[in-house]
């Protein structure tokens, strides 16, 4: 009788095995279910395997670091178009709160021309 394992316990298991014992365990379960090493089955075509055998294949070279194409470490990148977007929200703001203060400050039209005309001239 089997023991039943969990699926993290199994990937855990196959993580631990090394490579020899992982390649053994792989060839004794094609070889329990009637597969041979290779490109294909001579006389099934692709249409013709079930999809619980795919699966499982699937599921087992899932634990092989070396046969993963994708890192699975990458973190979501934020699209351009929002940072972009926020960059010009922010930019927009801090100059109409700038421009807001310096016209409360310097209420008089006078009084921002004698301001602007001293800071060309300055010395």
């Amino acid at each position: 009788m089997e023991t039943k394992e969990s699926n993290k316990e199994r990937k855990e298991r196959f993580k631990a095995m090394s490579s020899d014992e992982r390649k053994a365990l792989i060839r004794k379960k094609m070889k329990a279910k009637g597969l041979q090493e290779g490109s294909g089955i001579p006389g099934k075509d692709l249409s013709s395997y079930e999809q619980d055998e795919v699966w499982e294949l699937i599921q087992l070279t899932s634990c092989f670091a070396e046969m993963q194409t994708k890192p699975r470490a990458m973190k979501p990148k934020v699209p351009r178009g929002k940072q972009s977007l926020l960059a010009w929200i922010l930019i927009s703001i801090t100059l109409i709160g700038g421009m807001a203060l310096y016209y409360r400050q310097y209420p008089s039209p006078d009084t921002r021309r004698e301001i602007s005309v001293d800071g060309i001239f300055a010395d």
